[in-house]
């Protein structure tokens, strides 16, 4: 259907719900603050969405860290429900209870709830998704919740949830007309999610003095990646060293090497150290053999005009760290062709440092643009690509792109999708 501007709630379609959510506060004009949201959390008793809440944050590995949290928290018995943003194909993917997205069912009944619990205030688009994340996973009565951040931690909208463990994964330079321009600036803002005396993860390398001094100043005991736990890789396994709640020394060895990236699996093991009950060996083995995240160095076979079947690898990296990652990924699992690669991204982004990052792993490049304000015209992305490879191919659109890559690309080549959730979600969707 058509959407009308008019149109107000209640809808009976989730669509109708969305469209309306989407023209009335569109996503992309974010709002930073606690205040109106915890006011319309208090007035709906939509405080806490489970007995135990771990929120995550950091500027790359978020998502990784949740599925991995997720897979082990479910491989243990638990009843999970997440919360992540943005989705890649459609909203329900943001909300889910053991893995099974919300229903639309659901999500009217949550929609029609907070907006009757507005009483004349006004939520943004994440501060509304975070509200109807809390009230299914009341409705659910899960055990525990796991929260995305969205953008920073302090004024995040999933900050108004009191977490029991808080997690940032890694700090880098993204998000700094928001966040700040240095990296201590940006971890501050990120450390807005630690708690008086609660367990604080760092996952990073190397920790920056702003999240020591929140923790020091909360007295939150901070659990840093290779001092308080730490993670060594061997040939086909890995092994884990930290620390409980008691501060005894774990060890665990021999363990499978998860799909997803390393070092946010060291992360989650150092959070399911804080849970009321112990996790089992057998659990965090099953929990890593199972976790998977889709676009994320996701792997497919699409058919070119030859009738070959060409590997397809989509990746949602956009910022320089997930960039690297992603080259690492692809050197370390080559072709005998050519890697081509169709990028589209928000002008917001560092752009230059994702392209530069792939560079030396890309042989050829297709630029396009989506549908958003936000979005990085093709012009100055092309230019941007030309400063680390040669000319790039300008595409009208992804989906265009992609379709131009996969066809010309043979049985040896592989073809690259990268720059965005909104990039690797209009590919994916082709065929959905």
């Amino acid at each position: 259907m058509t959407y009308q501007q008019n149109s107000q709630p209640p809808f009976e379609q989730l669509s109708d719900w969305l469209d309306w959510l989407e023209n009335t506060r569109p996503e992309h004009e974010m709002e930073l603050g606690l205040d109106r949201i915890r006011k319309v959390a208090e007035r709906l008793d939509l405080i806490k969405p489970a007995p135990l809440v771990i929120t995550v944050g950091g500027t790359n590995g978020k998502g990784s860290t949740v599925a991995i949290l997720e897979s082990i928290l479910l491989a243990a018995g638990y009843k999970v429900g997440v919360y992540t943003s943005p989705h890649l194909r459609r909203f329900n993917e943001r909300i889910k209870v053991n893995r099974v997205e919300a229903s639309d069912a659901s999500l009217c009944d949550s929609f029609q709830k907070v907006n009757d619990g507005l009483g004349g205030d006004w939520l943004s688009y994440f501060e509304f998704a975070v509200l109807l994340a809390v009230d299914v996973f009341r409705k659910e009565k899960v055990d525990i919740a796991l929260m995305e951040v969205g953008l920073g931690g302090r004024l995040d909208a999933t900050n108004m949830i009191e977490p029991d463990i808080s997690i940032i994964t890694t700090v880098g330079l993204d998000h700094q007309d928001w966040l700040g321009y240095s990296i201590e600036a940006i971890a501050k803002e990120k450390a807005g999610i630690f708690r008086s005396e609660k367990p604080a993860i760092f996952g990073g390398v190397e920790t920056p003095n702003s999240i020591v001094d929140q923790a020091v100043r909360l007295e939150s005991a901070l659990y840093r990646r290779d001092k308080e736990f730490e993670l060594t890789e061997e040939d086909r396994t890995w092994s884990w060293k930290g620390l409980n709640k008691t501060g005894d020394c774990i060890d665990y060895v021999d363990l499978p090497v998860p799909a997803l990236v390393i070092d946010n699996a060291a992360t989650a093991l150092q959070a399911i150290q804080f849970l009321p009950e112990v996790v089992s060996r057998d659990a965090i083995v099953e929990g890593l053999k199972a976790s998977h995240l889709p676009g994320r160095y996701e792997k497919v076979l699409e058919t070119n005009k030859s009738g070959e079947e060409v590997q397809i690898v989509f990746d949602v990296a956009h910022n320089p760290q997930a960039a690297a990652k992603l080259a690492e990924c692809l050197k370390s699992d080559p072709v005998s062709g050519k890697t081509r690669a169709l990028i589209a991204i928000y002008k917001d982004k560092d752009y230059h440092g994702v392209i530069e990052s792939l560079s030396e792993v890309v042989d050829e490049w297709v630029v396009a643009d989506f549908d958003s304000p936000r979005a990085l015209n093709k012009a100055d992305l092309s230019e941007a690509v030309a400063r680390y490879s040669g000319l790039p191919v300008i595409a009208d659109n992804a989906e265009q792109g992609f379709q131009q890559l996969k066809e010309e690309s043979t049985a040896s080549d592989r073809v690259l999708v990268v720059g965005s959730f909104l990039t690797v979600g209009a590919i994916l969707s082709i065929d959905s």
